[in-house]
């Protein structure tokens, strides 16, 4: 039998593959992580996940720990609006090991970027919710200054009043499974039709609280969720999502450094296309 460590360090590295991520408790995280995996596995190449959550370390001492362990690359993945390691990542360029930054919408810096089109998210919503005959259109959200959230909402504004119809209602609730009492009387008062919410949990959620009230879901409200996970399959009715492959994005990220390892050309940026998983709540 070969000796793997040997063979290791006589060519510098091993055939280990680095996934830098905050946790690995939702179906986004472990989604991502089991395309990165299989795609991984048929060349080979094994995957270490990385926790910064359990770690508790700075990030340059995580990436040291990594180019002392000799890992062939680092793939560092996110929530869209988490900014971690986006500039330590360049200590990885330098010392020459791959690298790939997943799912955050920045300017190129000198390593490849992946992501979804997040531009498209408001529009996808807004046009299908519209498709599927609904004119009173609502957009529901937690509380939150983030730049993306902002975006979808503009977006979705954008897309509705593109065709011919009124501003949507703009409302907010507490992220969760149980939508606030003022939501719920503007949704339930017969004036909005079809509501986009912008994370899957809270439009479980609002499913629930709207059958609780005796609201016909989608006759009398359309309900859209943001992320296509086991949630938007066990909600009665099931959740229709804008789904932002999570699963694709892991294949993705696995093949760019794959080919950085094998020293093939890669695009600098590479965009996923959402799209609209229809299921029985619209």
């Amino acid at each position: 039998m070969p000796n793997v460590v040997a063979q290791s360090l006589k060519r510098s590295s091993t055939d280990n593959i680095a996934v830098i991520l905050p946790r690995i408790n939702t179906s986004y995280y472990s989604d991502m992580t089991s395309g990165i995996s299989w795609e991984l596995a048929k060349h080979g190449y094994h995957l270490f996940i990385y926790e910064m959550e359990n770690l508790h370390k700075p990030e340059l001492e995580v990436l040291q720990m990594m180019r002392e362990n000799m890992v062939a690359g680092v793939i560092s993945i996110g929530m869209s609006d988490d900014m971690m390691f986006r500039d330590s990542l360049v200590y990885l360029v330098e010392w020459g090991i791959p690298v790939v930054y997943v799912n955050r919408l920045i300017p190129y810096q000198g390593y490849p970027l992946l992501y979804p089109d997040f531009m498209r998210v408001g529009e996808l919503a807004a046009n299908h919710l519209i498709e599927r005959g609904k004119r009173r259109l609502a957009l529901l959200q937690k509380p939150s200054g983030e730049d993306l959230v902002v975006h979808h909402a503009e977006t979705f504004r954008k897309a509705v009043q593109a065709h011919g119809l009124e501003p949507p209602a703009i409302l907010e609730t507490a992220p969760g499974l149980v939508t606030s009492p003022e939501c719920l009387a503007r949704l339930t008062g017969g004036e909005i039709d079809g509501v986009f919410v912008l994370n899957e949990l809270m439009a479980a959620g609002l499913i629930k609280c709207l059958t609780q009230q005796g609201i016909r879901i989608p006759e009398d409200i359309a309900v859209l969720g943001f992320g296509n996970s086991l949630v938007g399959e066990i909600t009665a009715p099931e959740l229709s999502c804008v789904d932002l492959q999570n699963y694709e994005l892991g294949v993705h990220g696995a093949r760019l450094i794959l080919r950085q390892i094998q020293g093939l050309p890669i695009e600098p940026v590479t965009m996923l296309e959402p799209s609209i998983v229809q299921r029985k709540s619209t």
